[in-house]
């Protein structure tokens, strides 16, 4: 995966993902001795004019390595070679460059902007009919098109509202049945994007484990940034929308259980120990599952925050052990290296709430994918 800055739409980063998409078809193909056709999805934005823009880049580098007298094609030949020395070693570089070279005319790209467009042949895209196959989305592409062999995608379009939490399960297709294609698949997109997408797919999965109990409703989780599902899909008595917080029935609180919370160094153990104490209603089972299923960095992963009381906060409801801005604040500031962070809420009536809150970022991305 590679990160883009949020701010810069420089079309070099562009150019750069489409060198590495070259690089990784001629390593693959030179591996199992075959030809065989991979796509690349460029989606930046539903405008058609920009559309127009995203071609242009796939043009610039197509023409330039076709032609060895063009003003550009030694700095670029040169750029795919040092692309594939790092990803594939010194060894290995110049028979993919001689690759690409040699198929660089083997080059399809096409533009879907919707089911209207019917002189865009969809079936070269979703299932490539060129070796190097360049597929430039509009709206349809958020619609849930599936890709084969797709071997790359640089996706920049960030929505201007909330992410949508159905949307973005539905635009996952995007990603492809890939197969054994997989582990050469890269993604090129911003950082706070990809932060917030990989959130919203940690807060559907909380849901189905939610459904898996049949202890009636889903649970919906909802930030500022991602929403559940559309505003009018939304039965507003089920649906808690507040800063990307879990929160569970009100339970009984006791001194007792700062002790439980902080007497060992086993967060997981704690866990069970406080469910024990308060109720699996208060913290459920597939909650504490779902954590055990994600620490990257072991133990480090799970803070478990001391308790606070919701009696300094004036903007909560005291007897719901509510806050409209969400309750956790900077957590993360206090255990930086924690992604999964739980914390009890008391009032004056001794009555209490236990709060859940996920913190994905890079470096979690990172050693996720490192152990996978």
């Amino acid at each position: 995966m590679h990160t883009l800055p949020d701010s810069d739409d420089s079309p070099k980063y562009l150019r750069e993902a489409i060198f590495r998409f070259l690089v990784r078809v001629a390593a693959l193909n030179l591996a199992t001795k075959s030809d065989e056709n991979f796509s690349m999805l460029i989606h930046t934005s539903g405008k058609k004019l920009d559309h127009k823009s995203d071609k242009r880049p796939i043009d610039d580098v197509m023409n330039a390595l076709s032609d060895t007298h063009s003003k550009k094609f030694e700095s670029y030949t040169q750029e795919i070679g040092k692309i594939a020395t790092k990803i594939y070693g010194p060894e290995s570089a110049s028979s993919i460059l001689a690759y690409i070279m040699k198929n660089c005319d083997q080059t399809s790209t096409v533009i879907m902007n919707s089911e209207r467009d019917k002189n865009v042949d969809f079936k070269s895209a979703t299932s490539p009919a060129a070796m190097f196959t360049f597929v430039i989305g509009g709206n349809i592409v958020s619609r849930g098109v599936t890709f084969d062999n797709l071997l790359s995608m640089f996706f920049t379009r960030d929505s201007k509202h909330k992410i949508q939490q159905d949307t973005y399960i539905q635009r996952a297709r995007m990603f492809g049945s890939r197969k054994k294609h997989l582990p050469y698949f890269e993604l090129t997109i911003p950082e706070q994007l990809y932060l917030d997408w990989q959130r919203c797919f940690a807060f559907h999965k909380l849901a189905l484990e939610a459904i898996k109990t049949k202890k009636g409703s889903p649970v919906w989780l909802a930030d500022q940034r991602i929403a559940a599902v559309a505003s009018s899909s939304v039965d507003k008595a089920n649906v808690v929308l507040d800063k990307g917080e879990m929160t569970f029935p009100i339970f009984d609180y006791s001194s007792d259980i700062e002790r439980i919370l902080h007497g060992s160094n086993d967060p997981i153990g704690s866990l069970r120990r406080l469910q024990g104490k308060i109720g699996n209603d208060a913290l459920p089972d597939y909650l504490i599952r779902y954590v055990q299923r994600i620490l990257p960095n072991g133990p480090t992963s799970i803070a478990l925050h001391p308790s606070s009381t919701i009696e300094n906060m004036k903007d909560a409801d005291k007897d719901k052990i509510e806050r409209r801005k969400g309750l956790f604040g900077q957590a993360k500031r206090e255990s930086p290296d924690a992604l999964h962070h739980f914390k009890i809420f008391y009032n004056s009536k001794n009555k209490a709430r236990l709060i859940y809150r996920f913190n994905g970022n890079i470096t979690f991305l990172k050693n996720v994918k490192n152990v996978g």
